[in-house]
């Protein structure tokens, strides 16, 4: 599709399903040097081939690797950004993975909370940390790109939890950005509205109240992965060079209007 990203290599969390399955897959098209695929496990949440293999099927040369890492662990994500340094090293780095909860709102559990956040916040905070050392010790000016949500610039009652979390991103892209800018490193954050994925279907509070978000939305309809897949390739690529510290909505409008 172009040469936006030639040369470098992306890592992306939470890779083998959705969003940044999706992120994956675009990236090679545009032609990112190398893919390192992060999750869990290496099956999709929708079934079907691991990213990886469907990466390799584009036959565009894209040298692919998946890295299984838990990112509440601060060990897993400095082993993940370590198996960057076989190809050159992280250029981008996309924290991306992150969960909901099936019981979320104002009732949520001790527990349910702290889980979430450990992935959703601790786990992105590592991930950014990892990439940004890696980054300073190789002199690249890279760009780290964090997933945050509509549900964290507006707040909903079935989604205190997620949203809290998804808030606590916004203002770790605005920080480290300041703290990482000195070393040309760029920290943006995209939030996305609602995207048609296995996870809003699999979140009843979120899926029960889509109909409503789309119907309010100005495009009136509901976003594809591939929308916010796009919107990484440009943040991650030299045209967003004088951009950081941003936080990009990728809602189809929604949040602009009452």
């Amino acid at each position: 599709m172009s040469d936006l990203l030639a040369g470098k290599t992306i890592v992306i969390t939470g890779a083998s399903s959705g969003i940044g399955r999706a992120i994956a897959l675009t990236a090679a098209k545009h032609g990112a040097k190398a893919v390192i695929v992060s999750d869990i496990t290496e099956t999709p949440r929708e079934g079907g081939e691991p990213t990886t293999k469907a990466i390799a099927a584009l036959s565009l040369g894209t040298l692919t690797k998946f890295q299984h890492a838990d990112v509440s662990s601060p060990d897993d994500n400095d082993k993940l950004i370590a198996a960057a340094e076989e190809f050159g090293g992280v250029d981008i780095m996309m924290c991306n993975a992150g969960i909901s909860l099936s019981a979320d709102g104002a009732d949520v559990s001790a527990a349910d909370f702290q889980r979430l956040m450990a992935i959703n916040v601790n786990g992105t905070l590592f991930g950014a940390q990892a990439a940004a050392r890696q980054m300073k010790k190789l002199g690249k000016k890279g760009s780290i790109i964090l997933m945050a949500s509509m549900g964290g610039l507006a707040g909903a009652a079935v989604t205190l939890a997620y949203s809290t979390s998804k808030g606590g991103i916004v203002q770790m892209a605005r920080s480290l950005a300041d703290a990482y800018g000195p070393d040309g490193i760029r920290v943006n954050a995209i939030a996305p509205g609602s995207i048609d994925t296995e996870l809003l279907r699999a979140t009843p509070g979120v899926a029960s109240v889509t109909e409503g978000f789309r119907l309010r939305t100005p495009l009136r309809r509901v976003g594809q992965p591939d929308e916010i897949a796009n919107v990484v390739v440009f943040l991650g690529s030299d045209l967003a060079s004088y951009i950081t510290g941003v936080i990009l909505p990728v809602d189809g409008g929604l949040l602009a209007v009452i």
